[in-house]
């Protein structure tokens, strides 16, 4: 009976060290996970405070276009004016980069699977393997229209700008006039396709705005 009965104290001990481990683990693990979700917050609020300052600049991009093609070919002896407005235009060249190192951390570490609201987990991975890849491609075929829309501005015009972080930081340095190729129809069928585009790409970062706030909302619940 006594060595029975240590037997059974012996058991109970091994397997109550095994339970009071694994919750420790279990607890551990709890704690990374949410260490790695604040990381991820400030990402996303880094992330969101970039798109805020891309939808300013292509916001003040798109009025520049309304601006060129509502005064036609009167532009024409207004010419730092014109080229004031065409800069803005191929400005919108640049485009929104995310963050995505420290998600690609959490799901390498397989921390992900330790999130327990699943509308967090499964918006997580739409949004970094899918919305944000296809605005990746999205914001290639941009490019792929702004960069020669900028190189015939600088061949047309010789012209010679600079652009700051601000929406209004654009300074044309020197420009030559061309008078047949501002009033043609070639520059403002191009400025027609650039507010096409400048318009595409803020409703796409205001989408992507959404989609990082509502996320950014749940990583906070989640953690608290």
């Amino acid at each position: 009976m006594r060595y029975g009965l240590e037997f059974v104290v012996i058991v109970l001990g091994v397997f109550i060290s095994f339970h009071v481990q694994e919750l420790q683990d279990e607890s551990a693990d709890r704690v990374m996970k949410n260490e790695a979700l604040e990381q991820l917050v400030r990402v996303m609020q880094d992330d969101l405070e970039q798109i805020e300052s891309f939808v300013d600049l292509q916001s003040e991009s798109l009025r520049h276009a309304n601006a060129f093609l509502d005064k036609k070919s009167s532009w024409v002896g207004q010419e730092d004016s014109a080229m004031v407005c065409l800069s803005h235009v191929g400005r919108a060249l640049r485009s929104f980069f995310p963050q995505e190192g420290v998600f690609n951390q959490i799901v390498s570490s397989d921390l992900v699977e330790l999130i327990e609201n699943h509308e967090l987990k499964s918006g997580l991975f739409r949004l970094y393997n899918e919305d944000l890849r296809r605005h990746a491609v999205h914001a290639l075929e941009y490019d792929q229209f702004f960069l020669p829309f900028n190189r015939r501005l600088t061949k047309e015009f010789l012209l010679d700008d600079t652009w700051g972080k601000g929406p209004q930081d654009v300074w044309v340095l020197t420009y030559e006039g061309n008078d047949a190729y501002l009033g043609g129809n070639a520059l403002r069928a191009d400025v027609i396709e650039a507010r096409g585009c400048i318009r595409n790409y803020i409703k796409e970062l205001q989408f992507l705005q959404g989609e990082f706030h509502g996320l950014r909302d749940l990583c906070l619940a989640e953690v608290h």
